[in-house]
Parts: structure tokens; sequence; C-alpha cells
């Protein structure tokens, strides 16, 4: 990956070093400035879909007790999010350290 942390620079080295399409993951690290920056951002995304996801069961679990619809893997899903929430959030904690 290119050593320039601009990215119109980064990218313009990127178009020269090719002989023809730039893999699209030297071009998300290429605009993110850096592979750190890149892998934090998608951590921290990762993260807020989990707790997304979270929210939406804790609120499908309620209505599913509230019609008598409710089953038992509704909450282990939820743990799962849960899980990868916090798995996430401190992947995205030691990237920014890094940073």
């Amino acid at each position: 990956m290119s050593p320039i942390s601009d990215p119109l620079a980064a990218l313009d080295w990127l178009e020269r070093r090719y002989d023809g399409p730039i893999s699209g993951e030297d071009r998300r690290i290429a605009r993110c400035g850096s592979e750190t920056r890149l892998r934090l951002i998608e951590a921290a995304g990762q993260a807020e879909f989990f707790r997304h996801l979270a929210r939406g069961q804790i609120g499908i679990i309620r209505r599913r007790r509230g019609d008598g619809s409710f089953y038992a893997e509704l909450v282990s899903d939820l743990a799962l999010y849960r899980r990868e929430a916090r798995r996430w959030a401190k992947r995205a904690r030691e990237l920014r350290i890094q940073e």
C-alpha cells in the first residue's frame, strides 16, 4: 500500500503503480489515509450495526411478549448481537490507540 497519507496523492500513486484496475481494498485504504484508519471505520460501523440490531431485537421481544408469540431463540439472537457489538467496539478502541 502507498506510504502517502494524503488520500488524493495516495490514489495518484496507486494509479501510477497499477497497470489495470486498482484493488478495492487498496482504494479504500487510500481514501481513508491508512489501513489502521480503514479498519477503525469498519470496526466502528460493525459495532453500531450490532447495537442497532440489539435495540431492534429488544423491541421485537417486548412486542412478542405482549401478543404471546415470544420464543426463546429471540433472546439467543439478542445475546449474539450484544456480544458482537462489544467485540467490535473493543476492536475499534484498540485501533484508536494505534492510530
